[in-house]
């Protein structure tokens, strides 16, 4: 059975569904059926899955083949884990990783929008939940179905480049690929050939390069609770998950894309401030010039 050699460690909400999902298309690629097994986290409990240990965890590559030169998974919570990339260095060796990166003043309400999405935040307007982040940390405020408090963190989850730092103490720089979400929307096509030849892969071009999980909200949050107290029910009762015909109507019809409200002057800026030491670490560390994430 092969191994992963391969990893996007994330982060959240910066292009890395689009990117799995575009390599997996590759003929020479192999990407885990389940997209985010979140295995090596295990400082983390955002996601509960139940992998038994490693030899259950390598189940999730009985698919691949010969041809399949890069054989990998995308667990967006690896690169925000203290312990994630040390397990899999420690398991696999030599693999390689891409990062994917975001201005965080951008990533910070686009991930709020997905955690309320999932259900495991429950404060609608971003602004609130940004404020609330200090007494979510002494663990008052926290949803119900949120499984870990550190995932409310917005500013601690959106510091890529403390995050970046902490895995380049571990990796030797030439077996990561920081890649930018903007260059990615203003050259699809250049930075797909880079990450290509950081993989050592042929030229696959037979894509349409489409967005993958777009922003999307729930018109009746009840609906998404109902969905939540199902779905947990059947993993209780050790049941696959079943699309009962009613809810998954009602699912379908509230869910709904949608474009995130802009952030005002006042909090755009409260973020700048927060987050500018960090965009400085992380210009730093790819040497590149991010001065037009912080218009001041």
């Amino acid at each position: 059975m092969k191994k992963p050699n391969f990893f996007i460690l994330g982060a959240p909400k910066c292009g890395t569904t689009s990117l799995a999902y575009w390599l997996s298309k590759h003929p020479n690629v192999f990407i885990s059926p389940h997209k985010e097994p979140h295995y090596f986290n295990d400082d983390l409990r955002f996601h509960q899955y139940s992998w038994r240990d490693f030899e259950h965890y390598l189940s999730l590559y009985e698919g691949a083949n010969r041809n399949h030169k890069i054989v990998g998974e995308a667990s967006t919570w690896y690169l925000l884990s203290q312990t994630a990339v040390q397990n899999i260095e420690a398991e696999l060796g030599c693999v390689r990783y891409i990062v994917m990166l975001r201005n965080p003043v951008e990533m910070a309400p686009s991930l709020h929008g997905q955690l309320l999405l999932s259900g495991r935040e429950n404060v609608v307007d971003f602004e609130t939940a940004w404020h609330l982040q200090e007494r979510r940390r002494q663990g008052k405020a926290v949803p119900w179905n949120c499984p870990d408090p550190e995932c409310l963190q917005y500013k601690k989850a959106c510091s890529l480049g403390e995050q970046l730092t902490r895995l380049y103490k571990t990796v030797d720089k030439c077996r990561v690929l920081p890649v930018f979400l903007e260059d990615i929307q203003k050259d699809v096509h250049g930075e797909w050939g880079r990450i290509l030849d950081f993989l050592d892969l042929p030229m696959w071009a037979d894509l349409d390069f489409k967005t993958e999980n777009q922003a999307r909200h729930w018109q009746w949050l009840w609906v998404r609770d109902i969905k939540i107290i199902y779905v947990r029910m059947l993993r209780q009762l050790g049941l696959p998950w079943l699309r009962i015909g009613l809810l998954k109507n009602l699912v379908g019809a509230t869910i709904k894309e949608s474009r995130r409200k802009p952030l005002s002057i006042e909090l755009r800026r409260e973020l700048e401030a927060e987050f500018a030491e960090d965009i400085n670490e992380l210009a730093k560390l790819t040497k590149r010039d991010l001065s037009h994430w912080i218009k001041g």
